[in-house]
């Protein structure tokens, strides 16, 4: 956007839709970068089905709505947001949820030397759940934007912190309001080898077996006792890690994720 703006990067991706043809374009949004007619004119008038994956669904449902309703496809992480689609009759919804790249992320058998870490903005409830779970003495070392001494992530950085880290913790609130989101951490993490922390919710346990594949935990008093317990309890701490980690390799790649994506928008049926 910076180099090309708006208009240039718009007219490029129209030109290499009518250049190659492709069955699917998918499109993740974050940032509003192309022409809305762009985005209509493909999605109507060609036979290139547009699939568009939401980010933060859970809270940015009214303000993507001018882009994501021009698309043949909506795929979103957030149960609610695919309901309230189908109740306006927008019945091309695909509720999908975070996984891994399991090209990138990798058990590289890195020393553990981080006991407890958080990766992720400093914002919303975020700062004081990592002060009470120091209150209980324990050693949590954050990174990202907001913390002390944080900056952004780089990708290296990010598989190499999750891979020396004995307990990955996740911090489930959602950017903006009091909803609780399945992170992409939950999956990228445990692809890593950490011990997983994460918040109890029915959600998550669509995906792992709490106890068995990951940990979860009510509220920071609560994850500040498993903490504990896992830290002193290596062998138990690195079973289920390796459990864990058997189950995003099996069940949640983004490879089996895209596939699945794929194979509904091959099959659906387009106004």
């Amino acid at each position: 956007k910076q180099k090309f703006g708006i208009k240039k990067i718009s007219q490029m991706l129209r030109e290499a839709v009518y250049h190659y043809h492709p069955d699917i374009l998918f499109y993740y949004h974050f940032h509003d970068w192309i022409e809305h007619g762009v985005w209509k004119e493909i999605s109507d008038e060609l036979p290139t089905k547009t699939i568009i994956m939401l980010a933060d669904d859970h809270w940015r449902y009214e303000e993507t709505r001018p882009v994501w309703k021009l698309f043949n496809l909506v795929v979103t992480t957030d149960p609610e947001g695919s309901e309230k689609r189908r109740k306006e009759g927008f019945n091309n919804v695909f509720l999908t949820q975070w996984a891994c790249n399991h090209f990138l992320y990798k058990n590289l058998n890195l020393p553990r030397i981080y006991d407890v870490s958080f990766v992720g903005r400093c914002h919303g409830e975020r700062q004081s759940f990592i002060d009470t779970i120091k209150r209980h003495g324990i050693n949590v070392t954050t990174f990202g934007q907001g913390w002390e001494n944080g900056g952004r992530v780089s990708q290296a950085d990010l598989i190499k912190i999750y891979n020396q880290s004995k307990i990955s913790l996740s911090i489930s609130f959602a950017s903006s309001g009091d909803k609780i989101q399945i992170k992409g951490r939950d999956f990228e993490a445990t692809a890593c080898g950490s011990l997983l922390l994460t918040r109890d919710t029915k959600e998550i346990a669509e995906y792992f077996v709490p106890g068995k594949e990951i940990i979860t935990y009510r509220d920071a008093n609560d994850a500040s006792e498993k903490i504990k317990y896992y830290l002193n309890n290596d062998d138990e701490r690195e079973r289920i890690a390796k459990k864990g980690y058997e189950k995003v390799m099996r069940e949640h790649t983004c490879e089996k994720r895209f596939l699945e994506i794929f194979e509904f928008a091959q099959n659906m049926k387009v106004k």
